[in-house]
């Protein structure tokens, strides 16, 4: 995140705590919190779109004094968009939209490394209040959004898919023992070449 005056200015002890690195167009997958139940979808919806706040007061506790002790602070950060005057006027906004027109979205939106906006917008995210994820944050005000582990997630689905089509084989050896002998044959042997 840009750096204006004081505004930004993060120790680099809470970044490296708060922000982890990403190897080049890796995708972090984010989830808002607190949406309202929708009955039709059976699962929380967030509306068309929701606006998050791209401004902050941080509490910073490797904040240090001019002799250069750990003393903690705050910290206003964000993601400026108008600036005047070494001064930020204004912070911008990130919209999360829906999937489809009409239809109350899942809350879950992603950034990609290597994208200078959604970079700046992931750097905001791990630092604000509004992190489920983040130890510092002022408790005093619900947080917004968490970070999905999107490799569980599909190695979960993985593991559910191939649960699946093991008991299709079954199922298929059992009706089918002559077409299911010749497929793993077949399979066998693709796999014997392929390695």
């Amino acid at each position: 995140m840009k750096v204006v005056g004081s505004f930004n200015k993060v120790s680099e002890k809470l970044k490296k705590e708060l922000i982890p690195s990403v190897r080049p167009n890796e995708i972090v997958r984010f989830q808002l919190l607190n949406g309202q139940y929708e009955p039709a979808l059976g699962r929380e919806g967030f509306g068309a779109s929701k606006s998050i706040r791209l401004n902050d007061r941080i509490y910073d506790p490797y904040q240090t004094d001019s002799e250069g002790n750990e003393v903690g602070g705050y910290v206003d950060i964000g993601v400026p968009d108008l600036i005047k005057e070494g001064r930020v006027e204004k912070c911008k906004k990130f919209w999360v939209n829906s999937i489809a027109n009409g239809i109350p979205g899942n809350g879950q939106f992603e950034l990609v490394s290597g994208n200078v906006d959604d970079m700046e917008v992931r750097e905001f995210l791990f630092l604000s209040n509004g992190n489920k994820n983040n130890p510092h944050r002022d408790t005093s005000s619900e947080a917004m959004y968490e970070v999905v582990d999107a490799k569980a997630i599909l190695a979960k689905e993985k593991a559910s898919e191939k649960k699946e089509l093991e008991n299709k084989l079954k199922r298929f050896a059992k009706n089918n023992p002559e077409e299911a002998a010749e497929m793993m044959s077949k399979i066998q042997g693709k796999a014997a070449t392929t390695t």
